[in-house]
């Protein structure tokens, strides 16, 4: 097997229980070169062995997943403009800088304080973050993740559409993807559980707490899918072009989009390396959720797991740093 380190290194987090679980799928050359589903899918209240075709919450895969190619095909059909300011969509955003280019590469500065954010309701939270929204300091200076940008363009999407981003991202992207095993509403007895809050555990409900309260209204987070149904995304998005996206669309993944020269962000994605012969783009999630894809040499690594539970373990996130940079160390 081609990626011996960098299974060797998902085998450590296994044995260190630093997750309890994991559900993965290398692809070489654009073809799936070796799966592996074991673990634990829970180990509170009960050890229960993970089983292959179950739901995880893939927190902000939902982003790629979703927000992006849709925000993208909206492009293509001329439905929304990438370089046009955001306030031309949504009028409670004052500063005219902000474009969609920037909620897409993470270069807007967005930065918002609000007050009891997780108690407040769909509604609520969207005019909070349209009342408490600012673009700081760091716009078009650097690349700061935020989950600020994707529910703008969840709202934009909105606007555009007339209904629900969760909606418009089922009927628009998982259904011409054939995307059939992922939902905002899966089935509580088909999906993991993840944290304990409270003492309550939390199945099949979406982890992200802004995403709870947003429900059907929130791009950032929300999805349930399977491992099965994230390879065959991580397919689509290895092909030149797929049913909803055409090959300009495709190999604009490959460059830098942001307009300042000296950041580097894909649309969405980022990059591990980007080189010549190589373009390993990456995209995680906080459940334990990641994906892996290089569309010049065919190369991926779909990486599902859970390590929100019972409770989050950060030592995830130094293992994950570590496989980006072995899993491109073996990308070719």
């Amino acid at each position: 097997m081609v990626f011996t380190d960098t299974e060797n290194l998902i085998q450590a987090m296994l044995e260190q229980q630093i997750i309890p679980g994991a559900d993965y799928t290398f692809i070489h050359h654009g073809r799936l070169v070796h799966e592996v589903t074991t673990g634990y899918s829970s180990v509170v209240p009960i050890k229960r062995r993970l089983a292959q075709g179950e739901y995880f919450d893939v927190a902000s895969l939902t982003k790629v997943m979703g927000t992006v190619p849709l925000t993208l095909w909206l492009e293509q059909q001329g439905r929304i403009n990438l370089e046009a300011p955001v306030s031309q969509y949504l009028p409670q955003i004052k500063d005219a800088r902000v474009t969609l280019r920037h909620l897409l590469t993470h270069t807007s500065g967005a930065t918002a304080w609000i007050d009891q954010r997780d108690e407040l309701n769909a509604s609520e939270l969207r005019e909070a973050i349209y009342n408490n929204l600012t673009f700081g300091a760091d716009f078009n200076q650097k690349v700061v993740y935020n989950d600020y940008n994707f529910l703008l363009l969840g709202f934009i999407i909105e606007r555009v559409l007339h209904m629900p981003v969760q909606v418009a991202i089922q009927k628009y992207v998982l259904q011409p993807w054939g995307l059939e095993a992922s939902s905002f509403t899966p089935d509580p007895h088909q999906a993991i559980p993840t944290q304990v809050r409270n003492g309550i555990l939390t199945k099949g409900q979406v982890h992200d707490p802004k995403a709870a309260s947003l429900g059907l209204h929130a791009g950032s987070a929300g999805l349930f899918s399977t491992k099965h149904d994230v390879v065959k995304f991580t397919l689509k998005m290895l092909a030149n072009e797929n049913e909803l996206l055409d090959e300009t669309t495709m190999h604009q993944f490959e460059d830098n989009q942001t307009t300042n020269s000296k950041l580097l962000r894909s649309w969405g994605w980022a990059f591990v390396t980007r080189k010549p012969h190589q373009v390993l783009l990456r995209h995680s999630g906080f459940t334990g959720t990641f994906i892996l894809l290089d569309r010049l040499t065919q190369n991926g690594l779909v990486f599902l797991s859970n390590r929100v539970h019972p409770q989050p373990n950060l030592k995830f996130l130094e293992y994950r740093q570590k496989i980006y940079q072995t899993f491109a160390k073996e990308d070719f």
